[in-house]
């Protein structure tokens, strides 16, 4: 993601461009100065970068709150007279794009379609554990309340095996359960600004399970195009939910098979894998576009054809 996006701000030509690099790791092309990184001095690295830069363009998980801790430094920095523009949303969309039970919380207020999620301690609960139990369901996933992608989702093939693995190690403080929805895994990336939204792709994920444990195999950007008019229905009622997003948002849904129902499952207020494909998928420059969108208070959505992007479907493999 960093270096797609590194080769589309290149190409414009506009920036002096300033990286921050893991100090183990090599150094991105594409980067007019690269700020070496030693393990644990991130904050400090990034707190520092930021107080001499024109505008920020954040890439963090939302892991351990991350994204939002990172997006907190910048809106600080925004306050200060001639202080750097954060190129993302604000505060609340970053909040519930973290946070699985709030995203829950935010999709059930909206009418949009989801699933329900149950918290850890919750579930430690006899009496509550009991209710889901006559739910009936058969398969159930734990997931950590805020976690990045695939990263940490496990999947049992019972309640009470879900319940026991989260009694382990207090798992169940930092975990939620959610029931298992079968289905085709797919996404869609969008700009958001003002409450309204610009659908950008419709996107197929390839999600392996190996031993319970999901794995992110790639993506076919425009791989869903047939869903195009109902996934940019939902990207509206979601930007409208989220009046302080801004930028780039990707949006994980699952197509339920035989209703076709659309399930959305998390809102990620940040750069996604799909953006790896992007420049290819839409034969324009995505950074060109997230910027004007950020930037620009009368910003314009190019007319991307749907028959045009049918040519322009774009494996990522990961």
């Amino acid at each position: 993601m960093r270096d797609a996006l590194l080769g589309d701000l290149a190409e414009l030509d506009l920036y002096g461009i300033t990286v921050l690099n893991d100090v183990r790791l090599t150094a991105p092309v594409h980067a007019d100065e690269c700020i070496a990184v030693e393990p644990g001095k991130f904050k400090e690295c990034f707190t520092r970068a930021i107080s001499q830069v024109d505008m920020v363009w954040l890439i963090a998980p939302e892991s351990d709150g991350t994204l939002l801790e990172l997006s907190e430094l910048c809106y600080e920095a925004e306050k200060i007279e001639n202080g750097a523009v954060f190129l993302g949303s604000g505060f609340d969309t970053m909040l519930t794009g973290t946070s699985k039970t709030l995203c829950f919380e935010a999709l059930h207020a909206a009418n949009i379609h989801t699933l329900a999620v149950h918290a850890g301690e919750d579930l430690m609960q006899q009496s509550y554990y009991e209710s889901l139990l006559n739910q009936n369901i058969h398969k159930w996933v734990a997931k950590p309340e805020d976690g990045a992608g695939c990263e940490g989702i496990r999947l049992f093939d019972s309640l009470l095996d879900l319940k026991n693995w989260m009694a382990q190690d207090e798992r169940y403080l930092h975990y939620l359960a959610q029931p298992y929805q079968r289905g085709v895994a797919a996404s869609f990336s969008m700009l958001c600004r003002n409450g309204k939204a610009w659908l950008l792709s419709c996107n197929q994920q390839h999600i392996e399970c190996d031993d319970g444990r999901f794995n992110l195999a790639g993506v076919t950007v425009n791989g869903m195009l047939s869903y195009w008019q109902r996934f940019e229905t939902i990207a509206r009622k979601i930007a409208k939910m989220l009046p302080d997003a801004l930028g780039y948002i990707g949006v994980d849904v699952i197509v339920e098979p035989e209703t076709n129902k659309i399930y959305v499952l998390e809102i990620n207020p940040r750069l996604t894998t799909s953006y790896v494909g992007m420049r290819e998928a839409l034969n324009s420059n995505p950074a060109k576009l997230i910027l004007d969108c950020v930037l620009n208070d009368r910003f314009e959505m190019p007319n991307f054809t749907k028959n045009s992007l049918m040519q322009n479907q774009v494996e990522v493999r990961l």
